[in-house]
């Protein structure tokens, strides 16, 4: 008697708890929905802006040309020639004195395809009719920037891209290919050296 009775105790207990079990999982699907409907669903993260960078040079005639840097582009706005030739130098330096005869030579030669726009670096207290003597006296022919603030502000801007220190030595020379960097030079260069990269300039245009 007391087996059979230990049995249906058994019995009944394993019933019991087997209907609780139903009715507890009978309820979990709404509480699983009604959690899902509480989760808010992730907000897609807004896209970042490419930094923009402007530059504006404006020469004695006030001619001016503006440049904008954006994902390493370097848009000339209102250059027409693909080769850009950058050039810092002063008026003081002997070194970019002596470079200027072979700027002006290439510029004369390429000046359908290749445009020299010079900054004077380390150059804050010339005056307009200083800048104006500096050029007559050494026969210039390409672009001279008078804007002081815009050539420091480029200066500081391009020298740690090129891993130079912020008072680089002059003159130095960047030569950008429709809006890449294509190569620079540090100090005096040859002018056959500088031809022969704008001619390879020039093909790798072409190719495209």
């Amino acid at each position: 008697m007391k087996n059979n009775l230990y049995i249906f105790v058994l019995i009944l207990t394993i019933f019991i708890l087997g209907c609780n079990d139903n009715k507890e999982s009978n309820k979990q699907p709404s509480k699983l929905i009604e959690e899902v409907k509480k989760i808010k669903k992730p907000q897609q993260p807004k896209p970042i802006k490419p930094k923009v960078y402007n530059f504006k040079f404006t020469n004695l005639e006030n001619q001016t040309e503006e440049l904008e840097v954006k994902n390493n582009h370097y848009d000339f706005k209102n250059i027409k020639q693909p080769i850009v030739f950058v050039n810092f130098l002063a008026s003081w330096c002997p070194p970019c004195i002596g470079q200027i005869p072979h700027l002006n030579k290439l510029h004369q030669k390429y000046k359908s395809d290749l445009y020299i726009l010079g900054i004077l670096k380390y150059d804050k207290d010339l005056k307009d009719e200083d800048i104006d003597k500096f050029i007559t006296s050494q026969k210039i022919n390409f672009f001279i920037s008078k804007e002081t603030d815009s050539s420091v502000k480029f200066s500081n801007f391009i020298a740690p891209k090129l891993q130079l220190k912020q008072n680089f030595s002059l003159p130095l020379m960047i030569l950008f290919v429709k809006g890449k960097y294509y190569t620079h030079y540090e100090g005096s260069i040859p002018e056959e050296m500088i031809e022969s990269d704008i001619k390879q300039a020039l093909n790798k245009i072409k190719g495209q």
